[in-house]
């Protein structure tokens, strides 16, 4: 199986291409799709690791996470640039954000090959350049978005935030403070 790195080398050689002609060709893309697949399985595999402490998890499932979702949207930006005749304009900001993803992806190779978590704060470093990059050049989905493809309804994040508040206020006994807040708070939100 390709690394993540020798997948984006030759992702990397694609966008070339379409730069060089000015046009995207569509059917090229699906060199896309096994990085993609593979790091939204990824992604669970972290989760399962149960020799990773909770901070090495959270960076390296970040990581993953963020690899995956900025490709899919490269992919889905690439699509659509080209159904516009937007060429190649689009390629090339994917061209600019690679060196994001091949600052991060040594570490998720070596996680993955070698089961070794080291540095997490590399990763997690790495992994925040590449989501602030993607987000500044279009090639990011916003939080709603995502929770709604998790299936998270509003309701869901009121429930928890409640309870976190609920939780907070009994580990630091003020419970009167923050249900007052709690209160003004459901006023304010709309629950659909």
């Amino acid at each position: 199986m390709p690394t993540y790195r020798q997948e984006l080398i030759s992702i990397r050689d694609m966008l070339k291409v379409f730069v060089e002609r000015g046009k995207i060709d569509t059917d090229q893309l699906t060199l896309m799709d096994e990085l993609i697949k593979r790091s939204a399985q990824d992604q669970f595999k972290v989760l399962n690791n149960a020799y990773l402490s909770l901070d090495a998890q959270r960076s390296y499932f970040g990581a993953i996470r963020n690899i995956n979702v900025s490709m899919s949207c490269i992919k889905a930006k690439l699509e659509d640039a080209s159904a516009r005749h937007e060429n190649p304009t689009t390629a090339e900001l994917a061209l600019e954000l690679l060196p994001s993803f091949f600052n991060l992806v040594p570490y998720i190779d070596e996680f993955l090959d070698e089961a070794k978590a080291t540095k997490a704060e590399n990763v997690s470093r790495f992994s925040r350049i590449l989501y602030r990059k993607a987000k500044l050049f279009g090639f990011s989905k916003d939080m709603i978005s995502q929770l709604n493809e998790a299936g998270v309804t509003k309701t869901q994040i009121k429930n928890f935030i409640d309870k976190f508040n609920q939780n907070v206020a009994s580990e630091l006994d003020i419970e009167e403070e923050v249900s007052s807040n709690n209160e003004d708070s459901n006023r304010n939100v709309d629950t659909s």
